[in-house]
């Protein structure tokens, strides 16, 4: 072996030995070149930004504060001014720490690389490092806090990202009492982040009521919501009923579809939020309220706002906190923790030991998934229930499984059964595309019907006379 390849080896166990010396140590910690770029750390310094140690690998300090995962680094002042520079900052999570940043100078005195550590702000370093063990332990519990807490599989996948960067957003929304507004296509899981917004609030142990605007016919969604005192109309009962914003009393209200509400209630809505009280539909009495309100819709209440078809002081009421999910084609990471999530779920639901191999994964990775994660979950329940039945494989046919580009290069009439005349080719790609819609929708009628471009009658009509054909 020459000097060279033993140096390079010595060098790699150095390397090797200084990061698990840096992961002993309880406080954050690691090492970067001179233009800020992460060479050495440890996982305490990752999780306190609420992102993973391969991540912050390879991450430059100056990247890292432009995204927000923290407010500050001392780490290029300290390289530029060739001394150690010290200073509060904030991360991501909330957490408030004491850095300090110490350039490392050669012999012609020039920075080749800045160390920087960082202790929990109002703790003296000489009094924490005399209690090592009592901190070590505390910093054993922050991280498996939030492991467990931020970035818990069980509740929301989050592999990608972006998916990360909302879940982490996500986890400090929950800790205020703030309107939320979640924005997104169709599927991408609005229900799942505002269910997790709730456990992780100051409200957990209280209800979360789940209401979807569109559900209702227009003529009972204020009795459903306001509740109504008895005699109050006609059909009504005689006991009168509690409408969802009093049963959501010290919980959290998610009401979904919200662009759904028709104008008339959009004021009476905001009304309970300005003021606190609802009155029953026959009451002059209002009802003290206390609940937390997290909407969702896959419209732009902004464009909305401007055709005049959802009013501006709602809409401004409701997006105090904005957040933006992501499309699943926009996170692959995302589409194969999923398929494999769902795929456990249904595996074990239905008694069976479905396996998804690498060819398939890949083609899930490329596809577009309209519908988003409702649609990857019901591609894979489809999949593990043919297997149950020995279905033929084309009983998985979708415009998830379809969509490679050697078989849009292939006869897709031939590959899809399409034959007979004009009239019939036609109704069968009707019904085809009218069922995909409905499958991306989640059976949601109107919903479809938008999305289609037809009034709701019409679609109505066209699925009736689809049976009828059957």
């Amino acid at each position: 072996m020459s000097n060279i390849e033993r140096q390079k080896k010595d060098n790699s166990l150095n390397i090797k030995n200084l990061s698990l010396l840096f992961e002993k140590f309880p406080n954050p910690i690691f090492v970067t070149d001179v233009k800020g770029n992460i060479l050495i750390s440890n996982s305490t310094a990752a999780m306190t930004m609420g992102i993973t140690l391969d991540q912050f690998l390879k991450s430059n300090v100056n990247d890292l504060v432009h995204k927000n995962y923290y407010d500050k680094s001392y780490t290029l002042e300290a390289a530029e001014k060739k001394r150690p520079i010290r200073g509060p900052l904030t991360t991501a999570l909330g957490i408030t720490m004491i850095s300090s940043s110490t350039p490392v100078l050669d012999d012609d005195g020039e920075v080749i690389l800045v160390l920087t550590t960082g202790y929990p702000k109002g703790i003296n370093p000489k009094i924490a490092d005399s209690d090592e063990r009592g901190f070590t332990s505390r910093r054993k519990r922050e991280i498996e806090y939030l492991r467990s807490r931020v970035f818990d599989k069980t509740e929301v996948v989050a592999e990608s990202p972006l998916m990360r960067q909302v879940l982490l957003m996500a986890h400090k929304i929950a800790q205020t009492d703030s309107s939320v507004l979640l924005t997104g296509e169709s599927g991408s899981g609005k229900e799942v982040l505002a269910k997790y917004i709730h456990r992780h609030s100051k409200r957990s142990l209280e209800a979360f009521l789940a209401v979807n605007c569109a559900a209702f016919p227009e003529p009972l969604v204020e009795s459903e919501l306001f509740g109504y005192e008895k005699g109050a109309f006609t059909g009504a009962r005689a006991d009168g009923k509690m409408g969802l914003f009093e049963a959501a009393h010290r919980g959290t209200l998610f009401l979904d579809e919200i662009a759904e509400l028709p104008l008339a209630l959009q004021s009476k809505l905001l009304r309970v939020l300005e003021t606190g009280e609802v009155r029953r539909i026959g009451s002059n009495v209002g009802r003290r309220i206390d609940f937390r309100l997290i909407a969702a819709t896959n419209k732009n209440l902004e464009h909305m706002t401007e055709q005049g078809t959802f009013r501006k002081d709602l809409y401004y009421r409701l997006s105090v906190i904005p957040v933006q999910i992501p499309s699943l084609r926009d996170r692959p990471e995302d589409i194969v923790a999923l398929a494999a999530k769902f795929l456990a779920d249904f595996n074990k639901k239905y008694d069976a030991d479905v396996e998804l191999d690498a060819n398939t994964l890949e083609i899930f990775k490329k596809q577009s998934w309209p519908g988003n994660v409702r649609e990857l979950r019901n591609l894979i329940e489809r999949k593990v229930i043919c297997s149950l039945h020995d279905y033929p494989e084309d009983c998985l046919q979708s415009a998830a499984t379809v969509d490679t580009q050697e078989q849009r290069q292939g006869d897709i009439f031939k590959y899809f059964g399409l034959s007979g005349t004009l009239r019939e080719v036609l109704s069968k790609v009707e019904k085809k595309y009218i069922d995909s819609v409905l499958e991306a929708c989640g059976g949601r009628i109107g919903e479809a019907a938008n999305r289609l471009g037809i009034y709701r009658t019409v679609l109505y009509r066209k699925l009736k006379a689809f049976e009828q054909k059957e």
